[in-house]
């Protein structure tokens, strides 16, 4: 278990990038459509991920390290805002427009993020221990 971190939210890159922000009017119906179809090409949510927790570094300790919430959904929220510049709010709204099949291939394609960016965390769970073999 990695220990919690806490970050003054006006660190954190996924504030910054206005990832929080209200977007009403025909831009949310854009935004939402453009998050679906980004969810809906595995390989393409999965580059987005992996540059949240490639370029995001403060967010990510902040948000992955709270063991207790929704990381996976975190992780998509932070990919459709990197991407296609989707707000959180707006991104849900994208996930309802989902499958449920492609619902699950991005939940699968999130979490094996997640587990990427945690094996980033145990650099020496990598590493063998020719001590203890």
């Amino acid at each position: 278990m990695t220990e919690r971190l806490y970050f003054p939210y006006q660190q954190l890159e996924e504030y910054q990038r206005g990832m929080w922000r209200i977007v009403r009017g025909e831009a949310r119906q854009r935004f939402a459509v453009a998050a679906a179809e980004l969810m809906r090409d595995a390989a393409a949510f999965k580059a987005a991920m992996c540059e949240a927790i490639d370029t995001w570094p403060i967010s990510c300790s902040h948000n992955l390290t709270a063991e207790n919430t929704n990381r996976i959904a975190w992780l998509g929220h932070a990919g459709c805002c990197i991407r296609v510049g989707s707000c959180e709010e707006n991104t849900r709204i994208g996930w309802h427009m989902l499958s449920p099949e492609h619902q699950a291939i991005a939940n699968r394609v999130a979490a094996e993020v997640l587990e990427e960016w945690s094996g980033r965390q145990r650099p020496d769970a990598a590493q063998p221990d020719f001590f203890n073999a």
